[in-house]
């Protein structure tokens, strides 16, 4: 997805994400593009939200949700997942996120939230510093690589 066509989303998503009545935040790929991140494709549209906010946008997307498609189980995340094809892009909602550390289940929240300008609007955001934590901790892979490219804008600001 372009800066483009995530500006498209969220014009579509914002009178839902507005009334939704639980705190929810942009993660992922698209907040840091948001940021100013160099990020040449966004994948989709990640929010977490609580179990409560999950189900709430599962009824008012549920026109448009892939009810087809699963997180891979043998990752160390878990939550009330859904996935959404929306003509913009695809949105992926988590509520109440987790992720198995030592055996343990345990949440993963956003310590640190921005209100990023983006597409004439302000959204809720996790800072980069917030991001590089998440990513840090996720420890994937791609995680990891991401975590070094950010790393490498960074610096080279």
């Amino acid at each position: 997805m372009s800066p483009a066509e995530l500006a498209a989303l969220l014009a579509r998503l914002s009178p839902d994400l507005r009334a939704l009545s639980e705190s929810w935040t942009i993660f992922g790929g698209a907040a840091l593009a948001m940021q100013g991140a160099p990020v040449n494709d966004i994948p989709d549209l990640d929010i977490l939200t609580s179990i409560d906010g999950a189900g709430w946008l599962e009824v008012a997307w549920q026109g448009w949700r892939e009810t087809a498609y699963a997180p891979n189980p043998e990752e160390p995340l878990r939550s009330r997942f859904s996935r959404y094809a929306m003509p913009e892009g695809a949105v992926e909602v988590m509520g109440d996120l987790e992720i198995r550390e030592a055996g343990l289940w345990r949440p993963v929240t956003v310590d640190e939230v921005l209100q990023a300008p983006f597409a004439g609007a302000a959204w809720p955001v996790a800072s980069l510093s917030a991001q590089k934590r998440i990513l840090a901790r996720f420890g994937r892979p791609k995680d990891l690589a991401k975590l070094e490219r950010l790393a490498a804008w960074e610096a080279g600001r």
